[in-house]
């Protein structure tokens, strides 16, 4: 899928080809967005799990995104990203709001049933070039999960150059069977160009809690740069996944196709992790590329 907000799922897919981006510094702390905090039930970060918990956090595979119109379980479960992907993609292609279509010039209300029952209500103000408003999910089951929450979002588009800009905020709290979870404090923000396929991830962060396995904070270190088109991932970036005790994970997305991945067992020094073997960096498919 081109970027996070905007598409579903790029050829050899992944959100935003990612990767190459180059932070690794040790003192590494990012800016969380308001509402986006270390939740009280969050993991412990450890060497054991750094790996599946960025997965969680940043990983596609199971293709929620791409559900087809009837009820059906996904397996595996969907990551917390295609959940955010699954909702703003509904979000930006409401209305027609595409960066290569012309919106209604006026304000309109559009009611999208999801295929398990439930539905997101997009009110928005759409101009030739432009598309902003609310997205409100209300009881949406998607995939075997049900989903609530609001989203706000702005959308612009160049007619002539085709470059785009996309922004999006807000909550969502779900349940899939007898795991619940919310996510707090989504910021979202992508730039890019629908011509050349271009893109880059510039704001990315939310905070999850969990009932299972536990809850994190995500922020971006450094802009995911990639192209829709080219089939392969980012060729930069960077996400710092925040648990308990002062805990992290750490993927930067290398040049080479590889994600490298760290830990700080809270002590502040980053190491790269030897489990799953074997051992960091691993394919940048393994994190976003629809398997």
């Amino acid at each position: 899928m081109s970027g996070l907000i905007s598409r579903s799922a790029i050829p050899a897919i992944l959100l935003a080809s990612l990767i190459s981006y180059g932070c690794s510094s040790d003192d590494d702390s990012g800016g969380a967005a308001p509402g986006a905090s270390v939740p009280a039930n969050a993991v412990v970060i450890t060497e054991a799990n750094a790996y599946e918990t960025v997965v969680s956090a940043i990983g596609i595979g199971s293709s929620l995104v791409d559900a087809v119109p009837v009820v059906v379980e996904i397996t595996p479960s969907p990551t917390y990203r295609e959940i955010i992907e699954f909702v703003t993609d509904k979000a930006k292609n409401a209305g027609g709001t595409s960066g290569i279509s012309v919106s209604i010039p006026t304000g309109i209300e559009e009611t999208i049933p999801c295929s398990g029952g439930g539905e997101i209500t997009i009110n928005s103000t759409d101009t030739e070039t432009s598309s902003s408003g609310t997205a409100v999910i209300n009881n949406c089951i998607e995939g075997g999960i049900t989903l609530n929450g609001s989203l706000t979002f702005n959308f612009t588009w160049n007619l002539e150059t085709y470059a785009y800009s996309d922004s999006i905020q807000g909550n969502l709290s779900g349940n899939l069977g007898e795991q619940t979870f919310s996510l707090n404090g989504l910021n979202l923000q992508e730039t890019g160009n629908e011509l050349s396929g271009d893109y880059s991830i510039n704001t990315y962060t939310y905070s999850v809690d969990s009932s299972v396995g536990g809850g994190f904070l995500v922020e971006l270190l450094a802009a995911i740069v990639g192209n829709d088109f080219d089939g392969q991932c980012p060729v930069s970036g960077s996400i710092l996944v925040t648990g308990a005790n002062n805990t992290q994970a750490k993927a930067t997305i290398n040049s080479d196709g590889t994600v490298t991945v760290e830990y700080n067992d809270g002590s502040g020094t980053f190491t790269e992790v030897t489990i799953p073997a074997p051992g960091s960096p691993y394919p940048c498919e393994n994190f976003f590329l629809s398997i």
